[in-house]
Formats: structure tokens, C-alpha cells, sequence
């Protein structure tokens, strides 16, 4: 079936990532929180795309996702398995995912490994603990970027509570921050 509506290296990743998560699929879901958070990562990773992110209710957000998200749907190259797409999605390699996966086969070679990676690492986690995670790791490269010197913890929690305010409770916040460090995603 051709492709009409899609073909762009960053709709290439989002299908790679439906695929590795298909994949996985007993240990998570792939919705459209996942997605977000699992495609930030990537990028933090080292797998080039052009995908812009910016603080958002959920964390790091880009709105250029959800519109590639549609076009790859409407061109069966992903396919929303859930039964209420409306409330929630998860999505899955579709009849088309091939085709487009094929043409960028070379350079997805490259970073399939990490792509399986950051998915596998991921994709168990619920939707709200992405958000947390992402969050926490955003406020600390804003941060870190603007200057100054760590300790950074107490400064990341600090911004979290504004930006989250009750959303999160602080020793939580603080557990997940040290989880980051101890996982090397963070500087102390």
C-alpha cells in the first residue's frame, strides 16, 4: 500500500518505536504520554530528530508528535489497538508500518539499539511516573543551562513544585531524582 501522507525520518523513529513496543507489549502500553516521553528520550539519546521540545502540563512536550501520530494512522502505518481511543491509545505497528520503516532502514540500523534501549527501559512505566521523570529531567537541563553550579537537586525539586505543584509529593519528587543520579541520567 503506498505511502501519502507520511515518509519523514521522525515519523520513521515513531514507527520504530511502535514497533520495539509491540514487541514488549506485556510489560506496557504505548500511549501518547509514552510516546512523548519515550521519543524525549530517544532524542536525549543521541538519535537525531527535529522534534522541539517544551514544558507542557505533562512534561516535555512537542505538538509536532501528535500531528505525525494522525497522518501516520490515516496511512495504516500505526494503528491505535485501544478500545476507547478517545480516553487513551496504544499504539502498534499497522499494515503500512513496513514500507515506511524500509525506506529509512540504513539509518535506523544505527539507532535501533538504543531505540530497543530506551523503549524497553520505558515502556513498563505508567503514564504519570514518564511525566514525572521527564519533568524532573527537563527542569535539570533548564537549569544546568542557565548557569550556575550545582547541587542541583534542591533547585530541580524546587522549580517541580512550582511548575507540578500537588501534583507529585515532594519525597517522591526526590526519590526519583536520586533514582537518575544513581542511573547516571543526572549530575548530583
Amino acid at each position: 500500500m503506498p505511502l501519502y501522507l507520511t515518509g519523514t525520518w521522525e515519523q520513521a523513529i515513531l514507527t520504530a518505536v511502535a514497533k520495539a513496543a509491540s514487541d514488549h507489549s506485556d510489560t506496557g502500553f504505548l500511549d501518547r504520554t509514552a510516546l512523548q516521553k519515550i521519543v524525549y528520550f530517544l532524542q536525549l539519546s543521541g538519535v537525531p530528530m527535529r522534534y522541539q521540545f517544551d514544558i507542557y502540563y505533562y512534561g516535555p512536550f512537542c505538538d509536532r508528535i501528535p500531528r505525525d501520530v494522525e497522518w501516520l494512522v490515516a496511512d495504516d502505518v500505526l494503528l491505535d489497538t485501544s478500545l476507547n481511543s478517545d480516553k487513551y491509545s496504544n499504539f502498534r505497528p499497522g499494515i503500512s508500518a513496513e514500507e515506511l520503516l524500509v525506506s529509512h532502514a540504513e539509518k535506523l540500523q544505527v539507532h535501533q539499539a538504543t531505540i530497543n534501549r530506551v523503549v524497553q527501559s520505558l515502556l513498563p512505566f505508567e503514564p504519570s511516573h514518564l511525566e514525572l521523570v521527564a519533568m524532573i529531567d527537563y527542569l535539570y537541563r533548564q537549569l544546568k543551562a542557565g548557569g550556575g553550579h550545582g547541587p542541583w537537586k534542591e533547585r530541580v525539586i524546587e522549580r517541580f513544585m512550582v511548575v507540578k505543584k500537588e501534583k507529585f509529593e515532594r519525597p517522591k519528587v526526590s526519590d526519583s531524582y536520586d533514582t537518575m543520579v544513581r542511573a547516571n541520567l543526572i549530575e548530583v
